[in-house]
């Protein structure tokens, strides 16, 4: 036993050496001024965008729109990359455009970012992330990456967001149906075992709740759910869990109008 905690110390030494050599390695993003000014200071560079949600049905006419600035000034270029996650999957890393004047307003419409991904807007659902990564090349030739971010080194959101952030895509709101008024959900679940951790998102004006088949309920379940009056923004998403293959559902507006089957493994929107 004590040779086993002598082997287990002496791993932890060796892997938080191992750590210690790869904060040393790294270039620390430093946005502080040194102690002989401008030159000890890192190129950092920060965004602030207009919208960081977008809902599915918009890329087709929405852009991102945001100011760049570098605060430090000794910014040379910016390049801003972008890769889309979906599904838990991210693409390939696809350069979009470079900033050599600070301040500079940006603006890239969303049909750009697919062309660039080789994808349309279309191919873009609702749970999606659009990831943008920033490079920065200082006026001394010097080159800083998220990476360069250690984890004894933080900062304000705005001077990280410039090398790391992201626009999540949302369902569009509903705009075809009456939405105050009861909508009928019909969950099934074809193994008979509950839907797995998946689950259907009303979003009421900001406000959500999930409906679910529970492992008690089997193989379906119902429910009616009631959208006050005067609402002014229901959105309806669709959560995936495991064995999607199982999981269908209907939704019945209060008009009456019976939308689905979706499913097997449906898709994060209904709209």
């Amino acid at each position: 036993m004590k040779k086993t905690i002598y082997t287990i110390i002496s791993l932890l030494t060796l892997s938080i050496a191992f750590v210690g050599c790869e904060e040393d390695d790294k270039q620390p993003l430093n946005t502080f001024l040194g102690n002989s000014g401008d030159d000890l200071q890192s190129p950092y560079v920060r965004i602030v965008v207009e919208e960081s949600i977008v809902p599915q049905g918009d890329l087709g006419t929405a852009a991102l729109n945001g100011v760049v600035d570098a605060p430090s000034k000794n910014v040379a270029s910016w390049q801003l990359a972008v890769s889309l996650e979906s599904g838990g999957v991210a693409s390939d890393t696809i350069p979009l455009t470079t900033v050599t004047t600070f301040p500079s307003n940006i603006s890239i419409p969303y049909t750009d970012v697919a062309a660039a991904l080789g994808i349309t807007v279309g191919d873009i659902l609702g749970g999606d992330f659009i990831r943008f990564l920033g490079t920065s090349t200082g006026t001394d030739g010097s080159v800083f990456t998220f990476d360069n971010f250690t984890g004894s080194i933080t900062g304000q959101p705005e001077q990280r967001q410039a090398f790391n952030f992201i626009v999540l895509v949302k369902c569009s709101a509903i705009s075809d149906a009456t939405v105050p008024g009861t909508w009928i959900l019909e969950l099934a679940d074809s193994y008979g075992d509950g839907w797995d951790g998946a689950f259907l998102t009303f979003e009421v004006d900001g406000v959500s709740t999930n409906y679910t088949v529970t492992a008690g309920q089997g193989s379906a379940a119902t429910h009616n759910v009631v959208v006050p009056a005067g609402t002014q923004e229901l959105i309806i998403s669709y959560t995936s869990g495991a064995f999607e293959s199982e999981h269908s559902f209907t939704v019945e507006t209060p008009d009456g109008d019976v939308r689905g089957p979706f499913g097997p493994a449906p898709s994060p929107c209904i709209n």
